[in-house]
């Protein structure tokens, strides 16, 4: 058997709540996008291959062989196989690549091996889903999400919960860009970073669901983009200002900063930072207007002489995964 799964890239729209005084800490909203994405192709072997033979080919052979070694830890299956990752998402730009590679590799080692178990399984055997429970929603479903964080009591380290998850408009476009600028904190720094963060003003954390209750998931449900935009752009303000302890600013460094301004007063609806960054996103009405916005920031590159953009649309649908070969 061999099979071809792929999965879309996300982008972490903010964490909810940094406080905690309620009984709950992070919660948080982002969008899957349709590129860039992890593209993974598997096979069983041939037969007399040994048990548990693994062979790791193509893109970021390590990282997946990483992957593969942990999701065979929890779920010995035995089944000898082929990984080869053909399309990758970039690492530790702030678009999701680890849990999407992750959620990829377990998904098609289970497939192979006959082995059950859901999203929300799998991405705790691969210790995912600490913080956010967006990847793992991206993953499963695509689309709009919120989920609601973590109870601080009797924590079970499962993926928050899923409060919302629904279609994005199909019209609206993501303008992504990836400046060259350095990698967004990841693993033991970024456990540390939460550790060592100190707990958001409770005034921050109730503007920031305000916004998002009364004005952002209003404005998505009717397809109200000045709305949405104007929300979203206030609410990524107020969280990268919680987040400003340790990015040293309201965002991770001075291009990304300095690239949000630049869409916004380029005509973009709303503009953030996706997770730690340095990837940063407009949002366009359309393609043209996407267009625009997309020759903006490039013609912004260029000037400063590094980094790469692309247009997006939401992903309203989670990984897929084809059989190329049902037969071996």
């Amino acid at each position: 058997m061999k099979l071809l799964i792929e999965t879309p890239a996300r982008l972490h729209l903010g964490l909810i709540d940094m406080n905690g005084n309620l009984g709950r800490m992070y919660g948080s909203l982002g969008v899957a996008i349709d590129r860039p994405n992890i593209v993974l192709e598997a096979e069983l072997l041939p037969s007399g291959a040994e048990d548990g033979t693994l062979k790791v080919e193509g893109l970021e052979a390590e990282r997946v062989a990483a992957c593969a070694r942990r999701f065979r830890e929890r779920y010995p299956s035995g089944a000898p196989a082929r990984l080869c990752l053909k399309g990758g998402i970039p690492p530790h730009v702030g678009l999701g690549s680890g849990t999407q590679l992750a959620l990829a590799v377990g998904a098609v080692l289970a497939r192979l091996g006959a082995v059950t178990v859901g999203p929300p399984a799998l991405a705790q055997a691969m210790g995912r889903g600490t913080h956010s429970g967006v990847g793992i929603a991206a993953f499963q479903g695509g689309g709009f999400i919120l989920d609601g964080g973590h109870a601080l009591a009797g924590a079970d380290h499962k993926a928050p919960p899923v409060l919302v998850q629904c279609a994005f408009p199909e019209a609206w476009r993501w303008v992504v860009v990836v400046p060259g600028a350095p990698p967004g904190i990841s693993g033991a720094y970024e456990e540390r970073a939460f550790r060592t963060l100190p707990p958001a003003p409770q005034g921050l954390v109730e503007q920031v669901c305000r916004r998002l209750v009364m004005q952002l998931l209003p404005a998505l449900v009717e397809q109200d983009i000045v709305a949405f935009g104007e929300a979203l752009t206030a609410i990524q303000q107020l969280v990268g200002d919680s987040f400003a302890a340790i990015q040293g600013g309201r965002f991770a460094n001075t291009l990304s900063s300095d690239l949000i301004a630049y869409l916004l007063a380029h005509g973009a609806h709303g503009a953030g930072q996706s997770s730690w960054g340095p990837a940063v996103y407009a949002l366009a009405r359309d393609d043209r207007h996407g267009a625009g916005l997309l020759e903006a920031a490039q013609d912004y590159l260029a000037s400063a002489g590094r980094g790469e953009a692309h247009l997006a649309r939401a992903a309203n649908h989670g990984a897929q995964i084809r059989v190329l070969d049902p037969v071996t």
